[in-house]
């Protein structure tokens, strides 16, 4: 085989040990797009980092680690691109997920909170008996701008009794500093990729004991 058609080498297992170098390479694997959702914003777009199911493993395989020896019982995530990184952490923790839908979305008996975002306005629910009282979650999602998404969230957990023991998120579009402000429910927050010029840390932070 010559070197023209040899395949791109393989993530190292060590990126998983190197914040810094994680983000770098992650950052390669999103892509931004101008003026969307509306003119002047910019959009950090997942999917790409989805069509490599190396990046892809990588980022499961990056939470996964940061968490693994926390006694999660419960992983978070919202509607809707959230679901995709939320669901493969829990399978790798061995523990339940657990989805918070757009209103009318869950059948049964579910509590809910009114919010407006920066793309939403509406409500969020979640059943509530997904999660017993003194349960240990994580909230995981793709992206955090505003911080209101995971705000709200973190608000139904308290409703349910549940502690928060951190959110983590692929992309930070905005600075740690913003994030905490809006954020004072939660322990902190955890981003594996942030923006370009923003203060916001990758993986490793100073979790709120």
């Amino acid at each position: 085989m010559s070197s023209a058609t040899l395949p791109p080498p393989a993530p190292s297992a060590a990126l998983l040990d190197d914040p810094e170098e994680l983000s770098k390479y992650l950052k390669t694997k999103i892509r931004t797009i101008p003026d969307f959702p509306r003119p002047g914003a910019d959009f950090w777009d997942v999917s790409t980092l989805l069509l490599d199911y190396e990046a892809f493993q990588v980022t499961i395989d990056a939470f996964a680690k940061r968490y693994k020896d926390e006694r999660i019982t419960h992983v978070v995530s919202v509607e809707s691109r959230g679901f995709m990184f939320g669901a493969p952490v829990a399978l790798a923790l061995k523990c339940a997920f657990v989805p918070v839908r757009r209103a009318r979305k869950l059948p049964g008996h579910i509590i809910g909170i009114d919010y407006t975002s920066g793309y939403y306005h509406g409500r969020y629910e979640v059943h509530d008996d997904a999660i017993p009282r003194g349960s240990r979650v994580i909230i995981i999602d793709d992206l955090v701008a505003t911080g209101n998404t995971l705000l709200v969230t973190c608000q139904l957990m308290k409703q349910l009794g549940a502690e928060v023991v951190e959110c983590g998120c692929v992309v930070s579009s905005v600075s740690r500093v913003r994030v905490r402000d809006a954020l004072p429910a939660c322990n902190d927050l955890v981003v594996l990729v942030a923006q370009l010029g923003c203060d916001t840390d990758p993986l490793p932070s100073t979790r709120a004991q």
